[in-house]
C-alpha cells in the first residue's frame, strides 16, 4: 500500500464565493496598511501585489521602495514600477483573478504627487502588457483608497 496520497485524492481548499472575493477587493489592501510600521524601519515605502479570485488570496511581491513619502531615487521607483507591471501578467493556473497593487506607506492614504507619479508609471508599463484585471491602492495606518485613472477627454 502506498504511504501517500495521491494528487486526485486530496480534497480542494476552501474556495471564495463572488462576495468573499468583493469583499476582499477592500479588505486586503485596509488590513495591510493597519499592519504596524517599526520605528527603526529602513524601508517603510513598499509596493505589495496580491491576487484575489476563487481560488483564494495570495501575495506574488512585496517590493521595497524606500523610506520616504517624497519623490525618492526616481530612477529606482521606475524599476519598481515596471517591475510591478510586469508581475500583474494573467496567473497560469487560474482564470478570473485580480491583481490588487497596493503602496504601502505610514501615512494617512490621501494621494500626493509622488502617490500619484507612481500610479502613473504603474498605469504607463502595464499598458505595454498583458495584465490581469487590475486596482490600485494607498494604504497606511489611516486605512486605504483607491485611486482610478484619470477619464481621458475625446479628442
Amino acid at each position: 500500500m502506498d504511504e501517500y496520497a495521491e494528487a486526485e485524492d486530496i480534497p480542494p481548499g476552501l474556495t471564495l464565493s463572488p462576495a468573499d472575493v468583493a469583499l476582499a477587493h477592500d479588505d486586503v489592501p485596509r488590513d495591510l496598511g493597519a499592519l504596524p510600521f517599526g520605528p527603526d524601519d529602513t524601508i517603510t515605502r513598499s509596493l505589495w501585489v496580491v491576487f484575489v479570485g476563487e481560488w483564494g488570496i495570495w501575495t506574488r511581491a512585496s517590493l521595497p521602495l524606500d523610506n520616504r513619502l517624497g519623490r525618492g531615487d526616481v530612477d529606482d521607483i521606475a524599476f519598481m514600477c515596471d517591475l510591478t507591471a510586469s508581475l500583474i501578467e494573467p496567473p497560469g493556473c487560474h482564470e478570473d483573478e485580480e491583481a490588487l497593487i497596493i503602496l504601502r506607506r505610514p501615512a494617512p492614504p490621501n494621494p500626493g504627487p509622488a502617490d500619484e507619479r507612481i500610479f502613473r508609471l504603474i498605469r504607463e508599463a502595464a499598458a505595454t502588457r498583458e495584465t490581469a484585471p487590475w486596482s490600485f491602492f494607498i494604504t497606511g495606518p489611516g486605512g486605504a483608497r483607491e485611486l482610478h485613472a484619470p477619464a481621458v477627454a475625446p479628442r
